[in-house]
């Protein structure tokens, strides 16, 4: 068999880790029925062989938004909450997390985060139809897909990648046929990148990205504790609330706003110096919704060719895309015309239709 993408293996390489997670929502009333179950999940992972002493080991990130608690735990943690309520609902797919290194063919010069691996990882993917569950953190940016589209993952991505699979013990190379390599769309023709969702720039917080030491985790767990599960309802709380803590093995990282992080030991947490906004993308109640392919491009396309940084966390019902302070007003310009330009295309061919 020939490995397709070899001459690439020095620039580019996705590394798909070995986790089978589950994505959930649980309902923001019915939250302190499972306290203990999320506890459990982040701090001492009990579903693992030797428990918190396996603490390199484990993929668990909650989003608190105004909508919900979004989850995302590997499937043996799953079974926590599995059944034990109406108020969690859970999308039927196992996902899968990958990583693409950074490499000379794929680097924007001065964007960080998902915007590095737009042009070359998610609007392929939507070129062909397959939705993607991007999560950024302060260290990695992972993009989760379902299971059921590893193979056609492969194909699509395998041109430009050199593509491998963690094992329990090992590690092995993702070989496909040239014949089932599918080459890359031409700019433009993937149907899936109009703004096909509404987005929302009425936060206006202001929030920071940031990590900090695992040893701290445990000393101060009942704070961040109650920063994720209760924070939201206080009354000093602005309209808008938006928490993350993702704890992927040795990697912890929180996404909140500066009301919040204020809120903390000076010494806590790492660098946050840099200063974020978000765009809220989707609508209730439905949400942006798991079948539909492109809603991450569609919103990361204009913002990595504008050579903007940009994180991305999905949650249930919605994306949250978090763009530079400083450049938030641009941003917002360039989605806005991208949106008129397609109201102007529609009317155009509405009119030459009549």
């Amino acid at each position: 068999m020939v490995n397709v993408g070899a001459k690439m293996d020095e620039r580019m390489e996705i590394n798909i880790l070995d986790y089978r997670l589950k994505v959930m929502s649980i309902a923001k009333p019915a939250i302190e029925r499972f306290t203990h179950a999320l506890i459990d999940v982040l701090f001492f992972k009990s579903y693992l062989s030797g428990g918190c002493a396996n603490n390199q080991h484990g993929f668990v990130s909650v989003t608190e938004t105004d909508a919900d608690y979004s989850v995302i735990v590997e499937e043996e943690a799953y079974k926590a909450f599995e059944g034990k309520s109406q108020d969690v609902k859970v999308n039927e797919q196992t996902w899968l997390p990958l990583v693409a290194s950074t490499g000379p063919a794929m680097v924007v010069q001065n964007a960080a985060g998902i915007s590095k691996i737009a042009n070359s990882v998610v609007i392929p993917l939507a070129d062909r139809g397959i939705s993607v569950y991007p999560l950024s953190t302060y260290k990695t940016d992972y993009v989760l897909i379902q299971e059921a589209d590893f193979d056609k993952v492969c194909e699509v991505l395998a041109q430009n990648f050199r593509i491998t699979r963690e094992g329990h013990l090992q590690s092995s190379e993702i070989v496909v046929e040239p014949t089932r390599v599918q080459k890359a769309l031409p700019s433009g023709a993937g149907n899936s990148r109009a703004l096909t969702h509404t987005f929302d720039c009425s936060d206006t917080n202001t929030y920071c990205m940031t990590s900090m030491d695992s040893k701290s985790l445990e000393p101060h767990g009942l704070a961040i504790i109650k920063a994720l599960l209760y924070s939201g309802h206080q009354s000093e709380v602005q309209t808008s609330y938006f928490f993350n803590l993702s704890i992927i093995e040795q990697d912890i990282s929180l996404i909140l706003n500066v009301t919040l992080l204020n809120k903390f030991p000076a010494h806590l947490f790492f660098d946050n110096s840099e200063y974020w906004r978000l765009i809220t993308i989707g609508d209730m109640p439905e949400g942006v919704g798991f079948r539909q392919a492109g809603i991450v491009a569609q919103i990361s396309e204009p913002i990595a060719s504008a050579d903007i940084s940009e994180y991305y966390i999905s949650s249930f019902y919605y994306g949250h895309a978090f763009v530079p302070f400083d450049q938030f007003d641009e941003v917002r310009r360039l989605l806005i015309k991208k949106q008129n330009s397609q109201k102007a295309a529609a009317a155009a061919k509405l009119s030459n239709g009549l």
